[in-house]
């Protein structure tokens, strides 16, 4: 999770892994090639086991296959944020800029 915020923190890294990670999420959900668990791809019938902090889960095919595409909408999700964060981020500097430029180019008044 940190390495998302630091991601997000930069504009230029926000908007070019979320350009990414959009297209990519989005090939990944609509992709009915292949079903893996682990790296392994899965045959019908299969049933994928995984572990993580001492608890195990137990996916059919199908389970599996909706798992996978449930993944990949979060992942195209996560990267239309970091777009939007990204574009959020140039247009707060670009006003910060303008506002800038005003402020020093308004004449000095005396008192």
């Amino acid at each position: 999770m940190n390495l998302l915020f630091t991601i997000a923190k930069n504009r230029w890294a926000a908007l070019i892994i979320g350009l990414v990670l959009i297209p990519l999420g989005l090939l990944n959900a609509t992709s009915t090639d292949q079903v893996t668990c682990g790296g392994q791809v899965m045959q019908e019938g299969d049933i994928c086991e995984t572990s993580r902090r001492g608890s195990t889960t137990e996916r059919s095919y199908d389970e599996q296959k909706e798992n996978d595409v449930t993944g990949s909408y979060i992942l195209a999700g996560v990267g239309g944020v970091l777009v939007l964060v990204g574009a959020t981020q140039f247009v707060l500097r670009a006003r910060r800029r303008s506002a800038d430029a005003t402020t020093a180019d308004a004449p000095a008044t005396a008192a």
